[in-house]
């Protein structure tokens, strides 16, 4: 805070006149960072959303292309760690595919490799989705948005929000000061 003390000679006594900027309120630049990490976090979760998809169709490819050429179903369930009955429904919804030739170990740590990039995105996205509600925990509880802002930020339902920040005591820090 600056103040100058100014004196004019019309005047008899000095005044004293602000010349620096106002703080801003602490609430409103909390709600700020709030927004701003609200609308991140559902950026990279929808991000998340669309890699696992693209990623779920290559993998069912390469276990429809696996059976095509003949690889057996329990063989495949093993590599892709899924059951008998998801490999044979996939193998039937694939009716398009001609044998391709390559050797079955190559087929099956193509398969193995899709399956790990899918577990890592399935744990990005409940990391993702467990900062999301320490977010929501954090501004909904002290009021720093209200429920309708927070729905429109996170892309959840206000009564969804709700439920499921109810009890739960965020983390400190969850949204920087």
């Amino acid at each position: 805070m600056l103040l100058a003390v100014l004196h004019r000679d019309d005047r008899r006594e000095g005044y004293y006149r602000y010349r620096g900027t106002a703080k801003p309120d602490k609430t409103a630049v909390r709600a700020e960072k709030t927004r701003k990490l609200l609308r991140d976090n559902k950026q990279r979760i929808s991000f998340n959303a669309t890699s696992m998809r693209a990623l779920s169709v290559r993998l069912n490819q390469q276990i429809a292309q696996a059976l095509c050429d003949g690889l057996k179903v329990t063989r495949l369930a093993e590599a892709a760690e899924l059951s008998r009955w998801a490999v044979r429904t996939v193998g039937l919804s694939a009716d398009d595919m001609v044998p391709s030739g390559l050797p079955a170990e190559q087929r099956l740590a193509e398969i193995r490799q899709l399956k790990s990039e899918l577990a890592e995105l399935e744990e990005s996205k409940t990391s993702l989705e467990d900062h999301r509600l320490n977010l929501l925990a954090g501004a909904r509880r002290p009021g720093v948005l209200d429920d309708y802002e927070l729905a429109a930020l996170s892309g959840l339902q206000r009564e969804t929000i709700r439920k499921i920040t109810w009890g739960v005591q965020p983390e400190s820090g969850a949204i920087p000061a």
